[in-house]
């Protein structure tokens, strides 16, 4: 299987003639939705270039790797994947999908090239993903199933009518310090966590109340199960939603997750 194209396009998303006035709209954070859309969404459109020139689309599962970066899997024989390995530009894009009109939320879509994951990170990305998605342990039994990571070069992100796009770049939504990621280490880590149900429901606790209107006793009466952790923040999991929490401040070193996990509680509760 060929990785498509290696060379990075200079412009993924065409800027138009005519920009939104910035000062029509409410206010509104793109750097915050962005990353709980990234975090909070398990399923994304990816469109992928057919060898006719048409744009292709499918919905799939997705997830932010340990650097912020999103991963699919395909199968090699499926569509999207044989377009992939004849040009690898793609796009993928989310949306807020709360309420009955995907126009009136946030909604943001990352463009850039697809590459095959490493066959040493392979192993590492499964956990994760089986964290998230664990119905998925079938589609990754499948000889041919592959970890795809999109390497992103460029980002546009709404907020619905009088929300104006942000001008952000992946930088600003993407984590960053080779030192401060888990990697294999990961799974290890969040298998003690999670036998703490007190951690976990005070973690889903504090990151509530930071949210506007949540509805917390409904959610605390779930059972909630960490996924991930990066170096600014972390996500739980309850039956098919995702929360994202943010440390007070990024992890240094990966033997600092537990005590930014506890300071974050105690911080909150003093």
């Amino acid at each position: 299987m060929t990785s498509g194209r290696t060379d990075i396009p200079p412009q993924a998303i065409t800027p138009r003639s005519v920009a939104p006035d910035s000062r029509a709209g409410a206010s509104f954070d793109p750097v915050t939705a962005g990353r709980r859309l990234l975090h909070e969404s398990r399923i994304a459109a990816l469109s992928t270039l057919d060898p006719g020139g048409f744009p292709y689309g499918i919905m799939t599962n997705v997830m932010p790797d340990a650097d912020g970066s999103p991963v699919f899997l395909a199968a090699r024989i499926a569509l999207h994947a044989r377009n992939l390995a004849q040009d690898n530009r793609a796009s993928l894009c989310w949306a807020a999908l709360e309420g009955a009109d995907a126009l009136t939320g946030p909604r943001m879509t990352l463009s850039g090239l697809a590459q095959p994951v490493d066959a040493g990170a392979q192993e590492a990305l499964r956990h994760r993903y089986l964290a998230r998605f664990p119905k998925a342990r079938l589609y990754l039994q499948l000889p041919d199933a592959l970890f795809f990571r999109l390497q992103i070069t460029a980002v546009n992100i709404g907020g619905g009518p009088a929300r104006n796009a942000g001008a952000v770049t992946f930088a600003q939504l993407g984590h960053h310090g080779a030192g401060r990621l888990l990697g294999a280490d990961e799974a290890q880590l969040l298998q003690k966590l999670n036998r703490d149900p007190a951690l976990i429901a005070g973690l889903v606790a504090n990151t509530l109340r930071l949210r506007k209107g949540a509805a917390q006793t409904a959610w605390q009466r779930r059972r909630w199960t960490m996924v991930a952790l990066d170096p600014d923040g972390f996500d739980l999991a309850c039956s098919s939603r995702i929360l994202r929490g943010e440390f007070a401040q990024p992890v240094s070193e990966p033997e600092g997750y537990g005590a930014a996990l506890k300071l974050l509680l105690s911080g909150h509760n003093g």
